[in-house]
């Protein structure tokens, strides 16, 4: 794999693209956070780093299908 992953996994880096992920990755990491299980396999350092990578941008409501 070319370029750099999302963690120690390999995994391809898939930034956030809409106002809906931002939301969803933020609860993601609250529940983190409070040590419920979430609903994806991502480590809460993992899921700070998505949402600091897009804080400040601004970003549609939701992303466009392709």
């Amino acid at each position: 794999m070319s370029g750099k992953g999302c963690s120690k996994s390999g995994r391809k880096h898939t930034p956030i693209t809409s106002e809906k992920q931002r939301g969803f990755m933020g609860a993601e990491l609250a529940r983190k956070e409070t040590g419920k299980s979430g609903k994806t396999d991502m480590s809460k350092a993992e899921l700070s780093r998505h949402l600091k990578e897009s804080k400040g941008k601004d970003l549609p409501k939701r992303s466009k299908k392709k």
